[in-house]
């Protein structure tokens, strides 16, 4: 019985352990639900982190793509190079390289363009192009670029070849230090390029070639001698390597006399171990990482005394050939081994960085300390590099004050990676803290860096930082070693900005310097006189330039179109033609620019009977028009009254199948149908331009407008408005309400003026100065003082006006004459008006002004209103 009990109670209490454990079950699923049914099923797949590593890789992508779609239309003469001078060419190629373009394919690309339309210009940005990528050590680009300038008879300086060839040293392109060396005549090679032909050559075996090199080092104790560029590890190898060939007792004479004590080091394990870097590095060039890896355990198994230097450069190699996992295997195994050292925690830290894992690269950097590696500066550079890049203002400035803090000041690297963040909305401090920055750099500032300051200021619009450091480094002769590309860039800015004293002062002192000046710099003077109205100064700056041998050749094709476009601006067509004279006097050749440039001063002047004859030369030299040499006749025809000789032009052009008519030149003929006011004919141009397929725009409303307004066809006019905005998707902007408004005045529809108006506002178009100009001269127009007054105090958004007002005051052009027109017929609400006006900012003449019957003028001019439309 008690068994019984025993096993009655044993099943009750298993019993209730069961529905504790059904009832947690039940909790726990019902948990489960509630947070689907609030936060919805985890997500599979890439994590946030791989997202935001591959908006930061597609970024770029995508705008080296839309880099490379503008520089196609570039070549074709249909678009120009953006950004300041030598940066649009230089942005299309680092699209090239980022779209893995290969040397071979950029040359192609260069001397396709350059035989294009735009190639004198394009020629003139190139020879800035190889300073910039020096600087950017975007050293695959430079060969092709170089041959392409000797190509068209513009080597680059000495100076250039020579920072190519120490760059294709430091990356083991041997071969590649001898073919850069042998596009220089044998007597231009400078000691420091010899010392680096030498070392090249000792490298691939080569003892005869780099003997030969050593020979043509000037003696030690030589006037010219300057710095010993063979450094005496290449001394050493240079010895080693006669040693083996047993003439080392040559080898050993001519150290001597060149004053250069060799570090010897024959083992052969020694030069196995820099074979096997350079043809490792060799690899990495083409991405290889398989080849550099069997390179490695080649060495290993050969039983090499392995060392840090060869370790490093298997794990830049991993880095390089983005296998960040590849390369965090070998850096354990190189911790086992004790072989991290800076440079190893560096590599693999731009690895981290390059592949977006910013908190394992943080981590990295404590780990450094923590096992006693002080941060050097490439540490902090590339840190500060990942910021910049992020754009993250103030992590930027908190690396930069770590660096500080820990003993290392900033060098020219820091500098340039400062500089390339600044923006136009950059704060001003921003600029200031840089400037300082490069003040404390121990290094002497080299060009390089002086270019970057350069662009930066140009490309942030701070000009006064630019002349305030301009004015700082001048006295401590900075400039005595400016290269005339550097003057040329300061000359543009300050041109572009209207700082002539600047540019004249820029221009005496690279004379003063005897810097010779290119091209270019001759370009750039002459355009910042251009662009600032000085056309007279520019072209007495070319005679100038003829007078001297060496500049003759200087004074090109872009120089005199320079000249041109001032003085077709101008509208001295007496001036174009006397340049153009002394153009084909001179054997300049003009191009389609050119010419189009003269026509354009023709259609200006009024001056077409002129055209035919440019045109006449065109044919002779057989420089091809293109559609704006085509598009410029019209224009002209057509400001001239002469529509039908425009029209003739437009079927020659449709004849010759070359170009297709375009919105522009329909527009330029429509705009001549108005000036006749041939309503007919600008119709059925209308509907020609619909049947080919060209999308009229605001700026053709506004045409067809004004005609039919003149016409008095005010239906048809408002018609017109609607069929076209409804068909073409246009929205009808201020120009076309100006118009509409100005048509209901003609045709004497004061209230459909009214109705406009307030459809216009209803629509969210904002109105302008001129816009209620019109509107209130045409309510006096139609004896409406008092809705005038009105009119002006929905302008100026004042009370006291039954017309709505836009979301802000925009003012009436011509107030003053306007207040003393109504004030002869509402002298009190005139003066009213004047005293609430002037209650609220607005000066005016005075209630006195309105009963004298003098003009004042007030508000822009109307000349400078026509300009600006």
């Amino acid at each position: 019985m008690a068994i019984v009990e025993a096993l009655s109670l044993m099943a009750s209490a298993a019993q209730e352990a069961l529905s504790l454990v059904w009832m947690e079950l039940a909790m726990f699923g019902v948990a489960a639900l509630v947070y689907v049914a609030c936060m919805g099923l985890p997500q599979r797949g890439t994590k946030t982190k791989g997202k935001l590593a591959n908006a930061y890789e597609d970024a770029p992508l995508r705008e080296a793509k839309e880099s490379w779609k503008h520089w196609e239309q570039v070549k074709r003469g249909r678009a120009e190079l953006t950004g300041s001078f030598g940066s649009g060419l230089y942005k299309a190629l680092t699209a090239m390289r980022q779209l893995r373009k290969s040397g071979s394919e950029v040359e192609e690309e260069l001397r396709a363009a350059l035989k294009g339309p735009a190639s004198a210009k394009l020629l003139s940005e190139m020879e800035a192009l190889p300073a910039a990528l020096l600087r950017d050590d975007a050293i695959d680009l430079l060969p092709p670029v170089l041959q392409v300038l000797q190509d068209w008879e513009k080597r680059a300086e000495t100076s250039t070849y020579a920072a190519l060839m120490a760059a294709q040293l430091r990356r083991r392109d041997f071969a590649g230090v001898g073919v850069t060396a042998s596009k220089l005549p044998e007597d231009a090679l400078t000691p420091k390029m010899r010392a680096i032909l030498a070392a090249a050559a000792v490298q691939r075996g080569k003892l005869e070639e780099a003997l030969r090199q050593l020979e043509q080092l000037p003696d030690a104790d030589s006037a010219d001698a300057g710095p010993r560029f063979l450094t005496p590890n290449t001394a050493g190898q240079i010895l080693c390597l006669a040693n083996k060939e047993q003439r080392g007792a040559e080898v050993q004479a001519q150290l001597k006399r060149i004053g250069v004590q060799p570090l010897q080091d024959s083992k052969d394990s020694n030069a196995e171990m820099q074979r096997a870097v350079t043809t490792m590095k060799a690899y990495v060039k083409n991405k290889d990482l398989p080849n550099v890896t069997a390179v490695f355990n080649r060495l290993k198994k050969n039983g090499v005394v392995m060392r840090s230097q060869i370790y490093n450069c298997y794990l830049d190699a991993c880095v390089q050939c983005s296998d960040i996992e590849a390369a965090l295997s070998l850096f354990e195994e190189m911790k086992q081994l004790g072989f991290v050292d800076v440079v190893s925690y560096n590599t693999v830290l731009k690895g981290f960085l390059a592949s977006g894992r910013l908190g394992e690269a943080r981590s990295l950097v404590q780990e450094m300390t923590s096992r006693g590696l002080a941060a050097n500066k490439v540490t902090y550079n590339e840190l500060l590099n990942a910021k910049v890049a992020a754009r993250d203002r103030a992590g930027m400035w908190s690396i930069v004050d770590q660096m500080l803090q820990a003993g290392l000041k900033a060098n020219l690297i820091t500098c340039s990676i400062l500089l390339k963040s600044l923006t136009q909305h950059s704060a001003e401090t921003d600029l200031a803290r840089v400037l300082s920055l490069i003040d404390s750099v121990e290094e002497p500032i080299d060009e390089v860096l002086f270019s970057s300051i350069i662009e930066a200021c140009i490309r942030i619009k701070r000009l006064d930082s630019l002349s305030d450091f301009i004015g700082r480094y001048k006295v401590k002769g900075l400039f005595k070693n400016i290269s005339a590309p550097i003057y040329g860039a300061m000359i543009k800015a300050f041109g572009e900005a209207g700082h002539l004293h600047q540019v004249r002062e820029l221009w005496a002192q690279l004379q003063s310097h005897n810097v010779k000046p290119t091209a270019i710099t001759i370009g750039c003077v002459v355009e910042a006189l251009v662009i600032n109205k000085q056309g007279e100064e520019a072209w007495q700056l070319v005679q100038d330039q003829l007078q001297y041998d060496d500049r003759k050749s200087m004074v090109n094709t872009v120089v005199y179109s320079t000249v041109l476009k001032g003085f077709a601006v101008s509208k001295r067509i007496d001036k174009v033609l006397a340049v153009y004279k002394e153009m084909r006097n001179n054997n300049i050749a003009c191009n389609t620019i050119t010419y189009n440039t003269m026509l354009d001063a023709c259609a200006k002047c009024n001056a077409m009977e002129k055209a035919s004859l440019l045109l006449e030369d065109m044919r002779e030299t057989n420089i091809e028009p293109d559609i704006i040499t085509y598009s410029t006749i019209i224009k002209g025809y057509c400001l001239n009254g002469d529509v039908e000789r425009a029209l003739s032009v437009l079927e020659e052009m449709r004849r010759d199948g070359h170009f297709l008519p375009d919105e522009i030149m329909y527009n330029s003929i429509l705009d001549g149908c108005t000036k006749q006011r041939n309503v007919s004919e600008a119709l059925r141009l209308l509907e020609e331009m619909k049947a080919s397929g060209i999308k009229p725009s605001n700026y053709t409303l506004s045409i067809l407008v004004k005609l039919l307004g003149n016409a008095r066809r005010l239906g048809q006019a408002m018609q017109m408005v609607e069929d076209l905005s409804s068909q073409h998707g246009l929205k009808p902007n201020i120009q076309v309400y100006t118009c509409l408004i100005h048509a209901c005045f003609q045709n004497r529809r004061f209230e459909r003026a009214l109705s406009v108006y307030e459809k216009m506002i209803k629509e969210g178009c904002r109105a302008d100065e001129k816009f209620y100009a019109v509107l209130a001269r045409g309510c006096l127009q139609l004896h409406q003082p008092g809705k005038a007054l009105e009119v002006i105090r929905a302008a100026y958004n004042l009370p006291g006006s039954s017309l709505p007002s836009g979301p802000r005051a925009v003012g009436v052009e011509g107030l003053e004459e306007l207040l003393q027109k109504i004030g002869k017929e509402e002298q009190e609400a005139a003066d009213e008006l004047t005293q609430e006006l002037k209650t609220n900012g607005v000066q005016t003449a005075g209630a006195k002004s309105w009963s004298s019957g003098a003009r004042v003028a007030g508000g822009p001019s109307r000349e400078r209103r026509r300009g600006g439309r």
